[in-house]
């Protein structure tokens, strides 16, 4: 939505390149409004902006006055932005599992009639390629937790879909994703608010989150054993570099094979504290190569097939800020296809890995 410049608050999201009398833009699309990008715009006189419908921290922008296209100006009681279903089922997912999370770190039990309440709703969805690479936009650093465990649980059953899981499978799988995590509230600090960086003995704290999410659900009925594993085992590696018991292989359960790969994604592409967010596609080349033998390369493959949309003709922007057209794609390497750039040049990110796909124009 367009939006004059003095009703942008900081938490913004620009949604598209800012360009000012340059080839290259003064601001880029994906921008988080600060302080200072806000001086940035009035110093440059830039008028309006396009913006996301929704802040860095998920919640609804509710300026003043929107732009129509025309540039008359429409009173924000008349303006509705147009958000997918499943993005607004996904946000408020969000805040149901933050306030659940809370609960336990109060020492309230987990009860499975709640959860499912938070995930079923989400499951009747089945996201495009476009929303499940929006996912990592929504979330803050401080919030990381609680959009980071629902976009997992997304990834997971989207995932599980994919390898053909039966549906009462699907769910267990979606459960299991949601709650992966939930051990964390039982880390005797807060994790989330720390200052510095952790510990060795903070480090070592943090690493008993799997075993006691597993003992948080247990007892409780309307978890599958499967799904119990999945909790437990989803920090395990297929050389046994994981934790908490080091498995290896085929001794690590399918459900923890698919959160595993799903966790490590979402983290890395995520706002975290002490962690810079990666570009997706730079993320997933990361998880085929350096992380080759320590996840499920199969399931891997799939995963990628379920997000990555570099097709012909798609637009993209490369990490030198170049912007160019898809014209060729590699089966076996379809993150590093052949690339028309402005000038009418060809490059092949294939012979040239300094070079890297940083988002879809």
């Amino acid at each position: 939505m367009m939006v004059n410049t003095y009703h942008l608050i900081p938490g913004c999201i620009i949604k598209d390149d800012i360009y000012k009398s340059t080839n290259s833009p003064l601001i880029r699309k994906n921008t988080v409004v600060t302080k200072e990008i806000l001086d940035v715009l009035h110093i440059f006189m830039i008028p309006s902006v396009n913006v996301e419908a929704t802040l860095e921290n998920g919640s609804l922008f509710k300026p003043k006055e929107v732009k129509s296209d025309n540039e008359h100006l429409i009173t924000q009681t008349n303006y509705r932005p147009e958000r997918s279903t499943f993005i607004d089922q996904y946000l408020t997912s969000v805040k149901q599992y933050k306030r659940l999370f809370k609960q336990w770190q109060g020492g309230s039990k987990v009860e499975a009639y709640t959860i499912r309440s938070i995930f079923l709703p989400l499951y009747k969805h089945t996201p495009t390629k476009k929303e499940l690479m929006q996912l990592h936009t929504l979330g803050t650093k401080a919030d990381y937790i609680y959009f980071h465990s629902v976009a997992v649980s997304v990834y997971s059953f989207m995932l599980g879909k994919k390898l053909n899981l039966k549906n009462g499978e699907i769910i267990q799988l979606g459960l299991s994703a949601l709650l992966a995590d939930c051990g964390m509230a039982k880390v005797p600090f807060n994790v989330f608010e720390k200052p510095s960086p952790l510990s060795v003995e903070q480090y070592k704290e943090v690493k008993k989150h799997p075993l006691q999410g597993y003992r948080m659900l247990e007892n409780i009925p309307g978890f599958s054993k499967a799904a119990l594993l999945g909790v437990l085992q989803h920090h395990e590696r297929e050389d046994g570099s994981g934790y908490p018991i080091k498995l290896k292989g085929d001794k690590i359960h399918t459900y923890a094979k698919i959160i595993a790969i799903c966790d490590i994604y979402h983290a890395m592409i995520s706002e975290r504290l002490y962690c810079k967010k990666k570009s997706p596609y730079k993320v997933m080349e990361d998880l085929l190569k350096s992380h080759f033998g320590k996840i499920d390369h199969v399931i891997l493959n799939k995963f990628l097939n379920m997000v990555v949309d570099l097709s012909i003709g798609k637009k993209v922007r490369l990490n030198n800020g170049a912007i160019g057209e898809i014209i060729f794609v590699e089966e076996i390497e379809p993150l590093r296809p052949m690339v028309k750039l402005e000038d009418e040049n060809l490059l092949s990110l294939k012979s040239h890995p300094e070079f890297y796909i940083d988002s879809i124009v």
